[in-house]
């Protein structure tokens, strides 16, 4: 039986949390900082994917993960701009 990647599962878990967080006002940095994390480490584990020339299985988690740290970056900025905006009306 061929198991998932290892660093590939880490990369979707990041970008899940980090989606979650960035939606939190008060800890959205911490997100912000999973988003990051889980987009170097995504990276890193497609070119590992690319260069190892074997079938790798979990090459659609990685991917996953990434999109889900990208859309974590998009959720800081759009919370980060709507708190803006509240503190400038008040």
């Amino acid at each position: 039986m061929i198991k998932n990647d290892d660093m590939a599962i880490a990369t979707l878990i990041l970008g899940i949390v980090a989606l979650i967080l960035c939606f939190i006002p008060i800890i959205n940095f911490i997100g912000l900082l999973f988003s990051i994390i889980g987009i170097s480490l995504g990276i890193k584990t497609k070119i590992r994917f690319h260069e190892s020339g074997t079938i790798m299985k979990g090459d659609s988690l990685t991917t996953s993960g990434i999109v889900l740290s990208i859309m974590g970056i998009i959720v800081f900025i759009i919370v980060i701009t709507i708190m803006g905006v509240f503190t400038a009306s008040l």
